[in-house]
């Protein structure tokens, strides 16, 4: 149990950093009107210090200011996520896809919100092999 929580939140760390990284190599397919890039930078601290809740406030006006946002919209899942909002996941992550078909990490997360829903924790089912 402990093995899983552990193994759940190390992949979402990595699969923060890998966005991160590769949003930075890539050129950007946003609209011209981003937010600051400070903004950004300061809730992606607040994400990787744990402080969810404030980084979120954050994420909620970078994608207030631009929709189509698709790091603001993929770590507004990504925080739901790791709160257990599973309906409040699947919507940021249907957004994320909608935003970038291609990519991955938002289906993976959404993924682990499908699993969660149909084995919540303490269920047993999960554990059993």
């Amino acid at each position: 149990m402990k093995f899983t929580t552990i193994s759940i939140a190390l992949a979402g760390a990595a699969i923060f950093v890998l966005a991160s990284v590769t949003r930075s190599q890539s050129p950007a397919a946003e609209p011209t009107a981003e937010p600051k890039q400070s903004e950004i930078d300061s809730a992606n601290r607040l994400f990787q210090a744990g402080k969810f809740a404030e980084a979120g406030k954050l994420y909620s006006q970078i994608v207030a200011q631009n929709p189509k946002d698709y790091l603001a919209t993929l770590q507004l899942g990504r925080i739901a996520l790791l709160s257990n909002r599973l309906d409040d996941t699947k919507e940021w992550l249907e957004k994320a896809i909608s935003l970038r078909p291609g990519d991955a990490d938002a289906k993976i997360m959404l993924a682990q919100a499908f699993y969660r829903r149909r084995f919540p924790k303490g269920s047993g089912r999960a554990q059993r092999r």
